[in-house]
């Protein structure tokens, strides 16, 4: 087994805003394995990358016998809330059977694992959301993480659950956009952007999920952490503000309801959390949605 000096912990499916945000956040005398499933080539990332399907239990299985990390973050899995909808048996294996492979490799290693859950586990119906509310998806998808969250509470005995909520920031030129590069890069090229107003978030800075998972991997607390924003918001106004921050044209911006989109998988309508363990225990203030923007300005003008 190898064993380098310094810690690193390990990101499954590290190559998306979450994986950024770890990356960008990352403290002294720590390091980064990043796991991600295609083979393509990720520049100027603060993490060593490998390729690697997490349904290969062998695959898994070898990586640990290798290696030894001192946590994992478990983020991977298909997360786009359509696509599970209409791909359920592809989906059931990627989440539920990646997960597995995932959770048994760090048992047996006793290594803390992180799982990266969602707010699609709530039915939006009485939020605001607490780490201790009953659970009641109504996707696919939520239910798969309902399900991945049970299998992480029952098998491992050295566990941390997070569930962030509407995340934004930059992300890796291979990965998806994110809500707030997709309205960037639309209200750029001078497109109209139909946003809802009857889904409401508190949307979270990859930037301030990355700090609050780093206080997770040095403090390894048990049980469930809700990792959000500060401002309740819907996508509409989420919209408008990113428009504001980065100085473009906020009448292309047109407000709608969910039934102007009747072919997607159904959306709760409120699913914002209580922050208060997030800040009390893990030391992460919740920032304002036009803090978390002008922070990702400051930041292109960094890179500018």
């Amino acid at each position: 087994m190898t064993r380098t000096p310094g810690k690193t912990v390990l990101v499954t499916g590290g190559t998306g805003l979450l994986g950024k945000g770890l990356e960008e956040t990352m403290p002294s005398g720590w390091r980064v394995v990043s796991l991600h499933q295609r083979a393509y080539k990720v520049t100027g990332s603060k993490a060593t990358h490998l390729i690697l399907d997490i349904r290969d239990k062998r695959a898994v299985d070898r990586l640990f016998a290798r290696r030894r990390f001192d946590a994992v973050v478990h983020a991977a899995g298909i997360a786009s809330v359509d696509y599970v909808e209409n791909h359920y048996a592809e989906s059931l294996e990627s989440n539920i059977v990646g997960t597995l492979n995932v959770t048994s490799a760090a048992r047996r290693a006793d290594t803390h694992l992180i799982y990266v859950s969602t707010n699609a586990v709530f039915d939006g119906k009485k939020a605001p959301y607490r780490e201790t509310d009953p659970v009641h998806p109504i996707n696919q998808y939520g239910r798969l993480k309902v399900e991945c969250e049970r299998l992480v509470q029952e098998t491992l005995q050295r566990w941390t659950i997070v569930r962030p909520i509407l995340m934004y920031g930059w992300n890796h030129a291979v990965t998806r956009p994110n809500p707030a590069t997709w309205i960037y890069e639309k209200l750029l090229k001078g497109e109209t952007v139909s946003m809802v107003t009857d889904v409401h978030e508190n949307p979270l800075y990859n930037i301030s999920c990355g700090h609050a998972l780093w206080a997770a991997i040095a403090k390894r607390p048990s049980g469930i952490f809700h990792l959000a924003g500060r401002d309740e918001v819907d996508r509409y106004q989420f919209a408008l503000a990113v428009a504001a921050a980065f100085g473009l044209d906020a009448a292309l911006v047109k407000p709608v309801t969910s039934k102007a989109f009747p072919g997607i998988a159904p959306r709760p309508k409120n699913t914002t959390f209580v922050t208060t363990r997030m800040a009390r225990e893990l030391g992460v203030r919740p920032m304002g949605v036009r803090e978390g923007l002008e922070a990702m300005k400051a930041a292109m003008a960094a890179r500018a």
